[in-house]
Parts: C-alpha cells; structure tokens; sequence
C-alpha cells in the first residue's frame, strides 16, 4: 500500500488511524484509540468515482457523513470534500469539517459528546490492489 500520509484531525489534534476499511458501501476510519469512528456512505457513488480520470479530483457529495464517539453517533456536513485518482489502482479521499459545532446533528439521548465538535480533516489512500473478499481492509 502506497502511504498518503493518512490522517484522521480531530479538533487540530492528530488522533492517528488505526484502521481504514473500503467496501461495497461504506468507508470506515477508525483512530488509534478506537473511540472514533468516521464513516462515509459511498454506495450511491461508485460510479462517480469511476469515472474519475487519473490525475484529476472531484468534488463528490456522498449520502452521508458519520462521526461516532464510543459507538455514539452525529451526522456531520462537509465544508470540502474530494476524491482523487492518483492511478488506475490507487484513489484518495479528502474530507474536511469546519465549524462543525454549527451543523452537527447528534444521534444521542445526551445531544452532545464527551468533547466540543469543532473540526474534523480526515485524509486516506486505498490501493484496489489490496482487495481481498469485497473489501480493502489495512491496520496499523
């Protein structure tokens, strides 16, 4: 797998990726500690993506926009968004979330989270090569 420096910025701070998974449906980033979890419905997409030319990026609104906190989640809208194609292989992803405490919409009892929401930037790359089954799945 080819490193795009991923990276998962919660509040300006670094919270690290331990996992990133691509199936059919979703794109799933999880942090090092794994009480973060972001998730983009890319099912409705794919042919967007598709059609990417190499060496060209997008701007794709995809259904929906998840960020969860110990398995609590809030719809979130991006402030800019885009996938790359980089080869015939490789895509990457770019999401980033300003001002987030204005928009967010918290899918809990409590209406917030343990912390203040007021950015998110999450960059990936995923190689089609690494498929395995239907989904591309990398730990680190």
């Amino acid at each position: 797998m080819m490193n795009f420096n991923q990276k998962m910025i919660l509040n300006g701070k670094n919270i690290e990726i331990s996992k990133i998974e691509l199936n059919e449906c979703d794109l799933l980033v999880i942090d090092k500690s794994q009480k973060y979890c972001f998730k983009v419905c890319v099912k409705y997409n794919w042919k967007d993506i598709d059609n990417i030319k190499i060496g060209e990026n997008k701007s794709i609104d995809f259904n929906e926009y998840c960020l969860s906190e110990n398995n609590e989640s809030a719809l979130i809208w991006p402030s800019n968004r885009y996938v790359e194609k980089i080869s015939d292989d490789l895509i990457y992803f770019y999401f980033e979330f300003k001002d987030i405490h204005n928009t967010v919409c918290y899918m809990n009892k409590r209406e917030c989270f343990d912390i203040d929401l007021n950015s998110l930037e999450v960059k990936v790359s995923i190689d089609y090569r690494d498929a395995s089954n239907v989904a591309i799945i990398y730990e680190f």
